[in-house]
Protein backbone atom coordinates (compact mmCIF):
# COMPACT_ATOMS: atom_id res chain seq x y z
CA UNK A 1 0.00 0.00 0.00
CA UNK A 2 2.68 2.65 0.82
CA UNK A 3 4.64 1.79 -2.49
CA UNK A 4 1.27 2.47 -3.93
CA UNK A 5 0.92 6.16 -2.14
CA UNK A 6 4.71 6.45 -3.19
CA UNK A 7 4.12 5.53 -6.84
CA UNK A 8 0.70 7.61 -7.32
CA UNK A 9 2.54 10.68 -5.51
CA UNK A 10 5.48 10.70 -7.68
CA UNK A 11 3.02 10.84 -10.88
CA UNK A 12 1.00 13.72 -9.71
CA UNK A 13 4.61 15.75 -9.47
CA UNK A 14 5.75 14.23 -12.29
CA UNK A 15 2.13 15.60 -14.16
CA UNK A 16 2.26 19.04 -11.81
CA UNK A 17 5.88 19.58 -13.29
CA UNK A 18 4.94 18.60 -16.84
CA UNK A 19 2.02 21.11 -16.48
CA UNK A 20 3.87 24.17 -14.59
CA UNK A 21 6.39 23.58 -17.86
CA UNK A 22 3.36 23.98 -20.40
CA UNK A 23 2.56 27.42 -18.95
CA UNK A 24 5.81 28.04 -18.59
CA UNK A 25 6.29 27.88 -22.76
CA UNK A 26 2.83 29.31 -23.00
CA UNK A 27 3.97 32.74 -21.44
CA UNK A 28 7.33 33.05 -23.76
CA UNK A 29 7.08 35.51 -26.14
CA UNK A 30 8.17 36.66 -29.36
CA UNK A 31 11.14 40.00 -29.04
CA UNK A 32 9.46 41.69 -31.30
CA UNK A 33 6.81 41.64 -33.95
CA UNK A 34 7.59 44.62 -36.60
CA UNK A 35 4.89 45.64 -38.45
CA UNK A 36 5.44 47.25 -42.15
CA UNK A 37 2.74 49.31 -43.37
CA UNK A 38 3.13 49.89 -47.11
CA UNK A 39 0.82 52.17 -49.53
CA UNK A 40 1.64 51.79 -52.81
CA UNK A 41 1.00 53.96 -55.21
CA UNK A 42 2.67 54.92 -57.81
CA UNK A 43 5.80 53.58 -55.90
CA UNK A 44 4.85 49.55 -56.56
CA UNK A 45 7.77 48.39 -58.15
CA UNK A 46 10.15 50.13 -55.02
CA UNK A 47 7.56 48.76 -52.42
CA UNK A 48 8.00 44.95 -54.25
CA UNK A 49 11.49 45.31 -54.38
CA UNK A 50 11.93 46.42 -50.81
CA UNK A 51 9.95 43.22 -49.79
CA UNK A 52 12.32 40.66 -51.48
CA UNK A 53 14.85 42.51 -49.63
CA UNK A 54 13.56 41.78 -46.84
CA UNK A 55 12.84 38.24 -47.99
CA UNK A 56 16.61 38.00 -48.71
CA UNK A 57 17.66 38.64 -44.65
CA UNK A 58 14.66 37.35 -43.22
CA UNK A 59 16.05 34.32 -41.72
CA UNK A 60 15.04 32.91 -37.68
CA UNK A 61 18.49 34.16 -37.04
CA UNK A 62 18.28 37.45 -38.49
CA UNK A 63 14.67 38.08 -37.07
CA UNK A 64 15.84 36.96 -33.64
CA UNK A 65 12.85 34.55 -33.44
CA UNK A 66 10.51 37.61 -34.05
CA UNK A 67 7.70 38.26 -36.47
CA UNK A 68 7.85 40.45 -40.04
CA UNK A 69 4.18 40.72 -40.83
CA UNK A 70 3.50 43.36 -43.70
CA UNK A 71 0.74 45.26 -45.17
CA UNK A 72 0.50 45.76 -48.69
CA UNK A 73 -1.84 48.10 -49.85
CA UNK A 74 -1.96 48.10 -54.14
CA UNK A 75 -4.91 50.78 -54.01
CA UNK A 76 -7.95 50.61 -52.34
CA UNK A 77 -9.51 48.14 -53.48
CA UNK A 78 -6.48 45.21 -53.30
CA UNK A 79 -4.58 44.93 -50.08
CA UNK A 80 -3.37 42.39 -48.30
CA UNK A 81 -1.61 40.94 -45.38
CA UNK A 82 1.30 38.41 -45.10
CA UNK A 83 4.33 37.01 -42.80
CA UNK A 84 7.98 36.75 -44.01
CA UNK A 85 9.22 33.99 -42.79
CA UNK A 86 11.38 30.21 -43.03
CA UNK A 87 8.83 27.80 -44.25
CA UNK A 88 9.01 23.92 -43.99
CA UNK A 89 11.62 23.42 -46.51
CA UNK A 90 14.05 25.98 -44.78
CA UNK A 91 13.26 29.04 -47.68
CA UNK A 92 12.41 32.53 -46.57
CA UNK A 93 9.12 33.62 -48.35
CA UNK A 94 6.06 35.14 -48.05
CA UNK A 95 3.30 33.17 -45.80
CA UNK A 96 -0.50 35.36 -47.38
CA UNK A 97 -2.60 35.75 -44.05
CA UNK A 98 -5.43 37.43 -45.66
CA UNK A 99 -7.01 40.13 -48.19
CA UNK A 100 -8.92 43.05 -47.43
CA UNK A 101 -10.88 44.12 -50.32
CA UNK A 102 -12.56 48.26 -50.34
CA UNK A 103 -10.51 49.36 -47.81
CA UNK A 104 -8.86 52.49 -47.80
CA UNK A 105 -5.23 52.50 -46.53
CA UNK A 106 -4.90 55.81 -45.55
CA UNK A 107 -8.10 56.14 -43.15
CA UNK A 108 -7.04 55.74 -39.85
CA UNK A 109 -9.82 53.20 -38.68
CA UNK A 110 -8.26 51.25 -41.17
CA UNK A 111 -4.69 51.62 -40.11
CA UNK A 112 -6.18 51.10 -36.47
CA UNK A 113 -7.98 47.38 -37.71
CA UNK A 114 -5.33 46.09 -39.30
CA UNK A 115 -2.45 46.76 -36.37
CA UNK A 116 -4.86 45.47 -33.79
CA UNK A 117 -4.90 42.13 -35.78
CA UNK A 118 -1.20 41.78 -36.13
CA UNK A 119 -1.16 42.75 -32.62
CA UNK A 120 -3.73 39.47 -31.50
CA UNK A 121 -1.86 37.17 -34.26
CA UNK A 122 1.57 38.21 -33.60
CA UNK A 123 1.96 39.34 -29.71
CA UNK A 124 5.20 39.71 -28.87
CA UNK A 125 7.31 41.45 -25.97
CA UNK A 126 7.72 44.75 -28.04
CA UNK A 127 6.63 46.36 -31.55
CA UNK A 128 8.19 48.16 -34.16
CA UNK A 129 6.43 49.93 -37.01
CA UNK A 130 7.46 50.70 -40.94
CA UNK A 131 5.56 52.82 -42.35
CA UNK A 132 5.99 53.35 -46.63
CA UNK A 133 4.61 55.39 -48.96
CA UNK A 134 4.18 59.18 -49.99
CA UNK A 135 4.47 61.81 -47.24
CA UNK A 136 5.36 65.42 -47.01
CA UNK A 137 5.40 65.87 -43.54
CA UNK A 138 2.89 67.83 -41.42
CA UNK A 139 1.98 69.64 -44.55
CA UNK A 140 -1.83 69.29 -45.08
CA UNK A 141 -3.04 67.15 -48.05
CA UNK A 142 -3.95 68.08 -51.48
CA UNK A 143 -2.91 71.89 -50.03
CA UNK A 144 -2.42 73.11 -53.08
CA UNK A 145 0.37 71.87 -55.23
CA UNK A 146 1.71 68.25 -54.44
CA UNK A 147 1.62 67.73 -50.94
CA UNK A 148 0.60 64.23 -49.79
CA UNK A 149 1.19 64.07 -45.72
CA UNK A 150 1.30 60.49 -45.64
CA UNK A 151 0.12 57.83 -47.73
CA UNK A 152 -1.38 58.54 -50.92
CA UNK A 153 -4.09 56.32 -52.18
CA UNK A 154 -6.43 57.73 -55.74
CA UNK A 155 -4.87 61.04 -55.11
CA UNK A 156 -6.23 61.07 -51.47
CA UNK A 157 -4.11 61.06 -48.08
CA UNK A 158 -3.99 60.43 -44.36
CA UNK A 159 -3.16 63.65 -42.46
CA UNK A 160 -0.85 63.75 -39.85
CA UNK A 161 -3.48 63.93 -37.04
CA UNK A 162 -5.12 61.34 -38.56
CA UNK A 163 -2.01 58.94 -38.45
CA UNK A 164 -1.78 60.04 -35.09
CA UNK A 165 -4.77 58.99 -34.05
CA UNK A 166 -4.84 55.67 -35.54
CA UNK A 167 -1.52 54.37 -33.97
CA UNK A 168 -1.68 54.03 -29.82
CA UNK A 169 -0.03 55.75 -27.51
CA UNK A 170 3.21 54.09 -25.59
CA UNK A 171 3.20 51.26 -27.73
CA UNK A 172 6.06 51.21 -30.38
CA UNK A 173 9.69 50.73 -29.48
CA UNK A 174 10.59 52.94 -32.78
CA UNK A 175 8.39 54.27 -36.18
CA UNK A 176 10.82 53.93 -39.13
CA UNK A 177 9.35 56.27 -41.84
CA UNK A 178 10.76 55.33 -45.46
CA UNK A 179 8.94 58.34 -46.36
CA UNK A 180 9.61 62.38 -47.74
CA UNK A 181 9.73 64.88 -45.07
CA UNK A 182 8.47 63.04 -41.95
CA UNK A 183 11.84 64.27 -40.25
CA UNK A 184 9.71 67.61 -39.26
CA UNK A 185 9.88 68.91 -35.43
CA UNK A 186 6.36 69.28 -36.09
CA UNK A 187 5.69 65.31 -37.30
CA UNK A 188 7.93 63.70 -34.22
CA UNK A 189 6.45 65.93 -31.67
CA UNK A 190 2.85 64.88 -32.62
CA UNK A 191 3.86 61.58 -32.40
CA UNK A 192 6.01 61.50 -29.26
CA UNK A 193 4.17 59.68 -27.28
CA UNK A 194 3.86 56.84 -30.04
CA UNK A 195 7.34 55.54 -29.91
CA UNK A 196 10.46 56.04 -27.90
CA UNK A 197 12.36 56.36 -31.28
CA UNK A 198 11.36 58.02 -34.88
CA UNK A 199 13.47 57.47 -37.58
CA UNK A 200 12.95 59.49 -40.54
CA UNK A 201 14.26 62.66 -42.92
CA UNK A 202 13.45 65.74 -43.28
CA UNK A 203 13.95 65.18 -47.17
CA UNK A 204 12.78 63.89 -50.17
CA UNK A 205 14.12 59.78 -50.02
CA UNK A 206 14.78 58.55 -53.19
CA UNK A 207 12.56 55.73 -53.94
CA UNK A 208 14.76 52.64 -53.28
CA UNK A 209 14.00 53.51 -49.83
CA UNK A 210 15.54 52.21 -47.19
CA UNK A 211 19.05 49.12 -47.47
CA UNK A 212 16.74 46.68 -46.03
CA UNK A 213 18.76 44.57 -46.46
CA UNK A 214 21.44 45.99 -43.50
CA UNK A 215 18.91 47.85 -41.68
CA UNK A 216 15.99 44.52 -41.47
CA UNK A 217 18.12 42.72 -38.61
CA UNK A 218 19.06 45.93 -36.94
CA UNK A 219 15.72 46.23 -35.97
CA UNK A 220 15.06 42.95 -34.32
CA UNK A 221 18.20 42.88 -32.09
CA UNK A 222 17.21 42.61 -28.05
CA UNK A 223 18.05 46.44 -27.99
CA UNK A 224 18.05 47.84 -31.34
CA UNK A 225 20.68 50.23 -32.65
CA UNK A 226 19.07 53.02 -34.15
CA UNK A 227 21.76 55.23 -34.68
CA UNK A 228 23.13 52.32 -36.60
CA UNK A 229 20.03 52.34 -39.01
CA UNK A 230 20.83 55.90 -39.36
CA UNK A 231 24.25 55.03 -40.87
CA UNK A 232 23.39 51.92 -43.05
CA UNK A 233 21.00 54.60 -44.48
CA UNK A 234 23.99 56.94 -45.27
CA UNK A 235 26.28 54.19 -45.98
CA UNK A 236 24.19 53.36 -49.11
CA UNK A 237 23.56 56.69 -50.40
CA UNK A 238 26.95 57.69 -49.95
CA UNK A 239 27.68 55.07 -52.85
CA UNK A 240 24.35 54.80 -54.70
CA UNK A 241 24.80 56.54 -58.48
CA UNK A 242 22.60 59.41 -57.05
CA UNK A 243 24.04 60.22 -53.49
CA UNK A 244 21.65 62.02 -51.75
CA UNK A 245 20.04 60.54 -47.93
CA UNK A 246 19.40 62.69 -44.81
CA UNK A 247 18.23 60.85 -42.26
CA UNK A 248 17.73 61.02 -38.30
CA UNK A 249 16.73 58.93 -35.51
CA UNK A 250 15.07 60.61 -32.39
CA UNK A 251 14.93 60.35 -29.22
CA UNK A 252 11.00 61.32 -28.19
CA UNK A 253 10.79 61.57 -24.06
CA UNK A 254 13.25 64.70 -24.31
CA UNK A 255 10.83 66.76 -26.89
CA UNK A 256 8.57 68.34 -24.38
CA UNK A 257 11.88 69.56 -23.06
CA UNK A 258 13.17 71.01 -26.32
CA UNK A 259 9.49 72.62 -26.48
CA UNK A 260 9.84 74.72 -23.88
CA UNK A 261 13.48 76.03 -24.77
CA UNK A 262 12.13 77.15 -28.10
CA UNK A 263 8.85 78.51 -26.66
CA UNK A 264 11.36 80.88 -24.71
CA UNK A 265 13.01 81.55 -27.38
CA UNK A 266 9.99 82.27 -30.04
CA UNK A 267 8.33 84.12 -27.09
CA UNK A 268 11.56 86.29 -26.20
CA UNK A 269 11.95 87.58 -29.54
CA UNK A 270 8.70 88.26 -30.39
CA UNK A 271 6.43 85.92 -30.27
CA UNK A 272 4.39 84.17 -33.39
CA UNK A 273 5.54 87.03 -35.30
CA UNK A 274 9.08 86.34 -34.70
CA UNK A 275 9.20 83.98 -37.78
CA UNK A 276 7.80 86.76 -40.12
CA UNK A 277 11.39 89.25 -41.24
CA UNK A 278 13.68 85.57 -41.29
CA UNK A 279 16.03 85.71 -44.57
CA UNK A 280 14.14 83.20 -45.88
CA UNK A 281 16.27 83.13 -49.46
CA UNK A 282 19.16 82.64 -46.68
CA UNK A 283 17.83 79.62 -44.75
CA UNK A 284 18.99 75.93 -45.52
CA UNK A 285 15.79 74.69 -47.40
CA UNK A 286 15.53 70.99 -46.24
CA UNK A 287 12.02 69.58 -48.61
CA UNK A 288 11.00 72.20 -51.71
CA UNK A 289 7.59 72.41 -52.48
CA UNK A 290 7.10 74.59 -55.37
CA UNK A 291 3.66 75.80 -53.31
CA UNK A 292 3.34 77.32 -50.37
CA UNK A 293 6.28 76.71 -48.70
CA UNK A 294 9.34 75.05 -47.84
CA UNK A 295 10.60 73.34 -44.72
CA UNK A 296 13.72 74.69 -43.17
CA UNK A 297 16.67 73.71 -41.05
CA UNK A 298 14.96 73.70 -37.87
CA UNK A 299 18.78 74.39 -35.95
CA UNK A 300 19.19 77.49 -38.54
CA UNK A 301 16.13 78.69 -37.69
CA UNK A 302 16.20 78.82 -34.15
CA UNK A 303 19.84 80.18 -34.51
CA UNK A 304 18.36 83.27 -36.03
CA UNK A 305 15.60 83.94 -33.14
CA UNK A 306 17.85 83.36 -30.05
CA UNK A 307 20.81 85.00 -27.96
CA UNK A 308 23.99 83.31 -28.03
CA UNK A 309 22.77 81.68 -24.17
CA UNK A 310 19.78 80.86 -25.58
CA UNK A 311 20.74 79.12 -28.35
CA UNK A 312 23.72 76.90 -26.68
CA UNK A 313 20.64 75.44 -24.06
CA UNK A 314 18.73 74.76 -27.56
CA UNK A 315 21.66 72.81 -29.16
CA UNK A 316 22.11 70.86 -26.00
CA UNK A 317 18.60 69.88 -25.49
CA UNK A 318 18.60 68.84 -29.39
CA UNK A 319 21.60 66.99 -28.98
CA UNK A 320 19.38 65.24 -26.41
CA UNK A 321 16.46 64.61 -29.12
CA UNK A 322 18.62 64.31 -32.52
CA UNK A 323 20.73 61.08 -31.35
CA UNK A 324 22.30 60.43 -35.01
CA UNK A 325 22.19 62.90 -38.20
CA UNK A 326 23.67 61.64 -41.37
CA UNK A 327 23.60 63.58 -44.50
CA UNK A 328 25.52 63.42 -48.05
CA UNK A 329 27.06 66.96 -49.29
CA UNK A 330 24.00 67.54 -51.46
CA UNK A 331 19.93 67.13 -51.54
CA UNK A 332 17.69 66.21 -54.48
CA UNK A 333 14.58 68.28 -54.65
CA UNK A 334 12.12 66.80 -57.89
CA UNK A 335 11.40 70.35 -58.22
CA UNK A 336 14.29 72.10 -59.05
CA UNK A 337 17.17 69.64 -58.76
CA UNK A 338 19.89 69.44 -56.25
CA UNK A 339 21.33 71.70 -53.94
CA UNK A 340 23.93 72.21 -51.59
CA UNK A 341 23.29 70.93 -47.58
CA UNK A 342 25.67 73.37 -45.42
CA UNK A 343 23.16 73.47 -42.57
CA UNK A 344 21.65 70.18 -40.77
CA UNK A 345 20.25 69.73 -37.53
CA UNK A 346 18.46 66.55 -38.55
CA UNK A 347 14.79 68.16 -38.45
CA UNK A 348 12.98 70.60 -40.70
CA UNK A 349 10.20 73.14 -39.22
CA UNK A 350 7.59 75.44 -40.66
CA UNK A 351 8.37 78.97 -39.84
CA UNK A 352 5.03 81.09 -39.89
CA UNK A 353 4.85 82.89 -42.59
CA UNK A 354 2.92 86.28 -42.63
CA UNK A 355 1.10 85.79 -45.99
CA UNK A 356 0.30 82.21 -45.47
CA UNK A 357 -2.83 83.19 -43.55
CA UNK A 358 -4.21 79.91 -44.48
CA UNK A 359 -1.68 77.70 -43.72
CA UNK A 360 -1.19 79.44 -40.80
CA UNK A 361 -4.58 78.37 -39.39
CA UNK A 362 -3.89 75.11 -40.46
CA UNK A 363 -0.62 75.31 -38.24
CA UNK A 364 -2.07 76.06 -35.08
CA UNK A 365 -4.05 72.67 -35.09
CA UNK A 366 -0.85 71.23 -34.26
CA UNK A 367 0.69 70.12 -30.75
CA UNK A 368 4.10 71.92 -31.87
CA UNK A 369 2.16 75.14 -32.68
CA UNK A 370 0.24 74.71 -29.31
CA UNK A 371 3.53 73.54 -27.15
CA UNK A 372 5.56 76.72 -28.26
CA UNK A 373 3.03 79.60 -29.36
CA UNK A 374 0.05 78.99 -27.45
CA UNK A 375 -0.30 80.30 -23.83
CA UNK A 376 -3.54 78.68 -23.59
CA UNK A 377 -2.67 75.35 -23.98
CA UNK A 378 0.10 75.91 -21.47
CA UNK A 379 -2.52 77.13 -19.10
CA UNK A 380 -4.77 74.11 -19.58
CA UNK A 381 -1.70 71.54 -18.99
CA UNK A 382 -0.98 72.90 -15.82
Amino acid sequence: MKRKYILLLTLFLIVLNSCSDKDHLKEIRPVRTVFVYMVASDLENDLRGNIEDMIAVATPENLNGGNLVVFYSKNKEEAELFEIKEGMNGVVTRHHIRDYENKSAISPLVMREVLNEVVSLYPADSYGMILSSHASGWLPANFKSMLRSFGEENQKNMELDELASALPDHFFDFLLFDACSMGAIECVYELRNKAEYIISSPSEILSPGFPYRKVLPILFQNTPDMNQVADEFYNFYSTYRYHYGNMSVVKTEPLDELAGIVRMIVSTAGGEEATHDLPFSDLQILSYFSSPTHLYDFGDVIKRLATDEQYSHFQTSLDNVVTEKRYTERIFFAVVGDRPVEIYSGLSVYPLQKELTELNTWYRQLDWYKAVYDNSYLEMKR
